[in-house]
C-alpha cells in the first residue's frame, strides 16, 4: 500500500517582513496616542483635530501619517477604536459580582461618568460619525460592555435562584443597550449645561438611583427578590438572600 506524499510545508516567514509589520503596528499606536494626546489639551471637547497637530504631537511629517493609515477615515476610525477599547477595560473592572445589588449598579454608572468626565474631548471624539466608515467602535463598544453585564445579570439570576423566561432573555441585551446609551447622552446633556449645573456626585448619584428603580421595577415584575447581603457571600450561602 503506496504512503500519500504529506503536503509541503508552509515557507518560513520572512523575517523582514515581520519586522516591517511590526515597524507599521508601532507606528500606528505611536501616531494614535499621539491623537489622544492632542485630544486630552483640547479645551473645546468635540472639537476638530488636524493631522498637523497629530504629526507634531508624534514627532513625524505629516504626509508621513498616512504611510499607517489608508485615509483620514482610516485614522479616525482607529482613535475612536482605542478610546472605545480603554473605556471597556475600565467598565469590564467594574462589571463584577461585588458588593450588595445596589452597589455594584452603582460602581458601574460611577466608573463610567467619571472616566467620560476625565476625558470629554475623547468620549465626544468616540461619539462622532466619521465621514465613510463601515465601522462604529462606540456602537461596538456599548455591544461589548451590554454582553458583560449581561453575563453578569445571568451570574446573579443563578445565584438567588431566579429565572427569566425566553422572552425576557432575548430582551435583556437590548434593554441594558439602552441603559448604557441614556448614562453617555445623560452625561454629555448635563455637561453642555455648563458649570452652573449640579455637581459631579450629584450625577452620579442620580443615574444610579434611576438605573437602580427600573432594575428593582424589572425584578420586582418577574417575582425576583434583590438580595440585601452582598453578592460574593451568595457564592457560599445562597440562602442568605434576604427579601428586600
Amino acid at each position: 500500500m503506496s504512503q500519500k506524499t504529506p503536503p509541503p510545508a508552509d515557507p518560513p516567514r520572512d523575517g523582514r517582513k515581520r519586522r516591517w509589520e511590526q515597524h507599521n503596528a508601532d507606528r500606528r499606536a505611536q501616531v494614535i496616542d499621539a491623537a489622544l494626546a492632542v485630544l486630552d489639551r483640547n479645551d473645546d471637547p468635540g472639537g476638530s483635530v488636524t493631522a498637523q497637530q497629530i504629526a507634531d504631537q508624534a514627532g513625524i511629517h505629516r504626509t508621513g501619517i498616512y504611510r499607517y493609515f489608508e485615509d483620514k477615515t482610516d485614522l479616525d476610525v482607529a482613535i475612536q477604536r482605542e478610546i472605545c477599547d480603554r473605556l471597556q477595560a475600565e467598565l469590564s473592572r467594574a462589571v463584577v459580582l461585588e458588593g450588595q445589588a445596589r452597589t455594584a449598579v452603582h460602581r458601574v454608572v460611577e466608573t463610567y461618568v467619571r472616566w467620560s468626565v476625565a476625558h470629554p474631548s475623547w468620549t465626544r471624539f468616540a461619539e462622532r460619525a466619521v465621514p465613510g466608515a463601515t465601522e462604529n467602535p462606540m456602537a461596538d463598544v456599548i455591544a461589548r460592555i451590554a454582553e458583560l453585564i449581561e453575563f453578569a445579570v445571568d451570574g446573579f439570576l443563578a445565584l438567588v435562584g431566579a429565572e427569566l423566561d425566553t422572552d425576557d432573555q432575548r430582551l435583556t441585551g437590548p434593554w441594558v443597550a439602552g441603559l448604557i446609551s441614556g448614562c453617555m447622552a445623560s452625561v454629555r446633556a448635563w455637561e453642555a449645561q455648563g458649570p452652573n449645573s449640579v455637581s459631579l456626585e450629584q450625577v452620579i448619584e442620580f443615574l444610579a438611583d434611576t438605573v437602580w428603580i427600573q432594575i428593582l421595577g424589572l425584578a420586582a415584575s418577574r417575582g425576583i427578590t434583590m438580595p440585601e447581603t452582598p453578592l460574593e457571600a451568595l457564592f457560599t450561602d445562597p440562602e442568605s438572600s434576604t427579601p428586600r
